[in-house]
């Protein structure tokens, strides 16, 4: 079986899969549809929980949850099926999430391997990058600290508070962003950096306690105890690889059993196409009882001049 964790990356209901893959909008139908052609069975959690909150352990909690559902469900058959993860961006954050807590949260469900890809490892870098003004393209990534605001508020009222840290005009926007799906959050918050947005002398990074709380949620926090193959672009205008490659480094000092690779393509959802067709292959031949293959990192240090926007 196939878990795929969608990139919801939403504050809405209305865009976790449980309602999209009824209504006929959820985005990444036609991928997870292939392992559905090879005859495994596919789960599609809504890993962000009630509240719709993202990038916090809770997903990987909730990750392992769906697949104990499934596994416990006489009436699936699955108890003695081969498990493995998929899922890319915010999806790809559901996955590692729930590879690095499986042993200590949950040890009964065995994992044949994670492929994910377009992911942010560190997320105080990520953040770092995210409040500023970005030039041309990679102005885009604007919208993911509202995003990610809005989100974490939920889990972190006291931190991320709109009311205290933000302007007028800052609370409209997060309020607005509260009841988001992805795209049109996109279409509010890129180009618009959330650092014009903070009253007089504050900004995110120095507000109390916003450090503290994206270190404890960043990803080097737990090490996957099973094998990992992960895609990153080498230029992603939405999570530069200096965010992610770190985080992989020190999963690799800590003994993780992980195959990096950086995609030779730019763009955040070029590399979304691009990169699934080989994880899904990967995906397809572990279940199958394939060897995962050795490991190796291969990062590129410098695969873009210095200076160059996400470098």
């Amino acid at each position: 079986m196939v878990s795929f964790q969608e990139a919801i990356d939403a504050t809405a209901s209305a865009c976790n899969p449980s309602h999209t893959l009824q209504v006929g909008t959820f985005k990444e139908a036609p991928l997870a549809a292939a392992w559905l052609a090879q005859g495994f069975a596919v789960n599609v959690p809504d890993f962000d929980g009630k509240y719709n909150t993202f990038n916090t352990w809770d997903e990987g909690k909730m990750v392992l949850d769906s697949l104990r559902a499934v596994k416990n469900d006489r009436a699936l058959s699955l108890k003695d099926s081969r498990f493995a993860l998929y899922g890319y961006s915010g999806g790809g954050s559901g996955s590692i999430r729930a590879a690095g807590l499986r042993e200590t949260y949950a040890p009964d469900i065995e994992l044949a391997g994670t492929a994910l890809g377009g992911t942010p490892g560190d997320l105080l870098a990520v953040a770092e990058y995210g409040v500023k003004q970005q030039p041309g393209v990679t102005g885009i990534a604007n919208f993911t600290t509202w995003l990610a605001f809005a989100s974490l508020s939920r889990n972190y009222p006291d931190v991320f508070d709109a009311k205290r840290l933000l302007t007028r005009a800052g609370q409209k926007i997060v309020a607005d962003m509260s009841r988001r799906c992805l795209y049109t959050s996109v279409a509010t918050g890129m180009y618009r950096p959330i650092s014009e947005y903070f009253r007089p002398g504050l900004t995110l990074l120095t507000a109390p306690g916003v450090k503290r709380v994206l270190r404890e949620i960043s990803l080097d926090r737990h090490v996957p105890d099973s094998p990992v193959l992960w895609f990153h672009g080498v230029w992603d205008e939405l999570i530069p690889p200096s965010v992610v490659v770190p985080t992989v480094r020190e999963y690799r000092a800590a003994g993780a059993n992980i195959r990096f690779i950086t995609s030779p393509l730019p763009e955040h959802v070029v590399n979304a196409g691009v990169t699934w067709a080989p994880a899904q292959a990967w995906i397809s031949a572990i279940l199958r009882g394939a060897d995962p293959g050795p490991t190796f990192m291969l990062d590129y240090p410098a695969p873009l001049p210095q200076g160059f926007p996400g470098t």
